[in-house]
């Protein structure tokens, strides 16, 4: 990267010279960062789905309203929280992909 002798405030987008590599990678962050799907752990009361409690991991509390359940951006992350969380615990505990659209909460698929 070449950068003249200025000032930090003075230094312009044309002053910064991106390799490829770095531009692909700011690239792949934007697209993360606009990907609205999050994943949430819940469980199951009953078998048929009536009664799900959504997880708050900071309160260590279970609720019905998924808008206080924790989010989290990659599944394998929350798939390793399970595995944590249910030792000693609950069985029952599963994933559900949500959308975060227009700030509202909206499962898109129940993972078992």
């Amino acid at each position: 990267m070449k950068v003249p002798d200025k000032k930090f405030n003075d230094i312009g987008e044309q002053d910064v010279e991106n390799t490829q590599d770095q531009i692909h990678e700011l690239k792949r962050r934007i697209k993360d960062l606009k990907n609205l799907v999050r994943y949430v752990i819940y469980s199951e009361i009953t078998p048929n789905g009536r009664w799900r409690r959504f997880l708050n991991i900071s309160d260590d509390t279970w609720c019905g309203d998924i808008n206080t359940a924790t989010l989290f951006k990659r599944q394998h992350i929350a798939e390793a929280v399970i595995g944590k969380y249910s030792e000693g615990r609950r069985r029952e505990i599963s994933i559900a992909k949500i959308t975060t659209k227009n700030d509202k909460r909206k499962v898109l698929k129940y993972l078992r």
